[in-house]
């Protein structure tokens, strides 16, 4: 390519004062050097160790799977590279220049460098399918997955599982995560959302309180509701469906999580809505936490799996998915 710069220079003229700026003839400017590229291809370099190390352009196709004729070609290729001669040739053998000797102490040194770092990233990349991290609802967590955790590690004793509890959506860009659980669907691309369950608000509470009078749904005026920060809707909803729109509480407590929330209606403080029908998974359902009355919303949300869509055929993510799939199935 052509560089070329403009020059300005004042030419002087025969009056004296006066002076004009004026653009002299373009003058073409010399390209940039380029960054030096003195290695060669990885090909030649290994077919000139293997030759170098054996002192045999047959062994080195050997242990390459290429013709002689080819280990040749590439040695050549170096030696017209670095205008020296790295091998003198016999009529039945090789043997190195001190050239050659000097350029094959340090090519085997950086090949010894390069298979190192290669080893390294393998080892961590096995590590890493060793491993499986799952971000899921911590009421997911808690009544779904630890229960079924035995049965995984039995199927799966080679597969160590990371499971982050949290209501926060997954990072799939910034993280390690490789399943997430998640209750509704938020749009993102280059993601798969499959379903897992649906489920209903139904309201719940400790045993203590239906003695204390709490017999149907009219009687929540004489509670506390409890409340999921995350769902501010979730009470208004079934409160309308159940046509007492206008019911008034006897107070609100708001709380960050869904296992929160249930120990707080275990210690009697309340009346909150537990996922049917995932509930009736929890330890202590029916003893210490009871549904006061049968009737649960209309309106269902969907907790889904989700994973990346270029995971589709891993058969970690298959197995997960699989497990998944049957501990939904059980605490149901």
């Amino acid at each position: 390519m052509l560089n070329l710069k403009l020059v300005w220079r004042k030419p002087e003229f025969a009056t004296k004062g006066i002076s004009s700026p004026q653009m002299s003839i373009i003058q073409p400017l010399e390209a940039p050097p380029s960054p030096l590229r003195a290695i060669p291809p990885l090909t030649a370099l290994l077919a000139f160790e293997r030759a170098a190390s054996q002192l045999s352009f047959r062994r080195a196709a050997r242990d390459l799977s290429l013709s002689p004729s080819a280990i040749s070609h590439q040695i050549r290729g170096l030696e017209e590279q670095f205008g020296v001669k790295l091998f003198v040739r016999g009529a039945r053998s090789v043997r190195l220049t001190a050239d050659g000797e000097r350029y094959l102490a340090k090519v085997s040194a950086a090949l010894a460098v390069l298979q190192d770092a290669s080893r390294d990233m393998l080892q961590h990349r096995r590590d890493a399918r060793a491993e499986l991290w799952i971000s899921s609802l911590p009421f997911f967590t808690s009544a779904v997955l630890i229960p079924a955790l035995p049965e995984f590690k039995r199927r799966n004793p080679q597969l160590t599982l990371r499971i982050e509890a949290t209501h926060q959506y997954a990072d799939f860009n910034a993280s390690r995560v490789d399943v997430a659980i998640r209750y509704g669907r938020e749009h993102s691309t280059g993601l798969k959302f499959e379903p897992l369950v649906a489920v209903k608000g139904l309201p719940v509470c400790a045993p203590a309180l239906i003695k204390a009078g709490l017999k149907q749904p009219e009687d929540l005026s004489r509670q506390v509701l409890i409340h999921l920060t995350t769902q501010p809707r979730a009470w208004p909803v079934w409160l309308r469906e159940a046509g007492l729109q206008h019911l008034t509480p006897r107070g609100h407590l708001w709380l960050d999580s869904v296992p929160a929330m249930l120990e707080a209606a275990e210690q009697g403080l309340g009346v909150t809505l537990g996922m049917s029908p995932l509930i009736k998974a929890r330890p202590g359902f029916g003893k210490k936490l009871v549904a006061p009355f049968a009737l649960e919303a209309t309106h269902s949300e969907t907790i889904y799996l989700v994973s990346r869509t270029e995971q589709a055929r891993d058969r970690r993510i298959a197995a997960i998915r699989r497990w998944i799939v049957e501990a939904v199935g059980h605490a149901k």
